[in-house]
């Protein structure tokens, strides 16, 4: 069952990202990710109360430095991911997330002492291999820092998965997509106006390039991506919570 929720995950995953990447480029990538998370946590507790979940009276209840530290991986994974979407194209970024395996493997021997098989070895390495075939970052002509930020992503997606084992499959799953959309979406949303902030210190005041005053245009493209992103953050929560790393 977990592997089924998975393969529902690695399906839904790249359909969000190609809404993210729609995005208009005068909207600030900051922005739109904060707006993306913050319609996470209104979808899960709407899951929360059409479940009729005791924790919809308070999904923020019992969270440890552990939860506190997963949401801020996710943080971290879908932040860097959807920036880099920016600069990178859309094949390419999710080709190299998906080498969190890799990472899911090594986090899952270090953190939850799990077994590591040497087929699963050999899988991820012909993986790897076949990616970097693929992808070819040195190849790509724009910055190599930015052609990798994905690998990134999905290095900090396979911590986010093995420290979702970690916590235990006692919470529902809406209840932690309102946990990640909360801390996420307050510590991009803090990132982006200290951003603002550095750029109108250092550049002068009329130094921030005008931002479209459509809502649809700024809110229209995150909200999409939130509402099938709902679909990958559950299957993935309930995989990660189900299978082995």
């Amino acid at each position: 069952m977990g592997i089924a929720f998975m393969a529902v995950a690695a399906i839904t995953f790249p359909i969000k990202d190609s809404f993210l990447k729609a995005q208009d480029d005068a909207v600030p990538a900051l922005l739109a990710i904060a707006i993306y998370f913050a319609m996470q946590i209104i979808f899960g507790f709407a899951g929360l109360t059409a479940t009729r979940h005791p924790a919809r009276r308070n999904p923020f209840a019992g969270m440890t430095r552990l939860h506190f530290m997963r949401s801020l991986t996710l943080t971290c994974a879908l932040g860097t991911f959807f920036f880099s979407l920016r600069y990178v194209p859309l094949a390419n970024a999710v080709t190299l997330y998906t080498l969190q395996g890799l990472f899911c493997i090594g986090f899952g021997r270090l953190l939850l002492a799990e077994r590591v098989l040497p087929r699963h070895i050999v899988l991820v390495a012909i993986a790897s291999i076949g990616v970097m075939m693929v992808v070819r970052p040195a190849a790509s002509g724009g910055s190599l820092a930015l052609s990798l930020l994905p690998l990134l992503s999905g290095a900090f997606g396979g911590l986010y998965i093995i420290l979702t084992r970690k916590l235990g499959d006692h919470q529902p799953a809406f209840q932690l997509v309102c946990q990640d959309g909360a801390v996420s979406s307050i510590t991009v949303l803090l990132v982006f106006m200290s951003s603002l902030l550095v750029t109108d210190s250092y550049f002068g005041t009329g130094s921030v390039p005008p931002m479209p005053t459509d809502m649809l245009t700024i809110f229209g493209p995150p909200a999409i991506a939130a509402a099938i992103g709902m679909i990958s953050s559950l299957a993935m929560i309930r995989a990660a919570q189900l299978a082995p790393a």
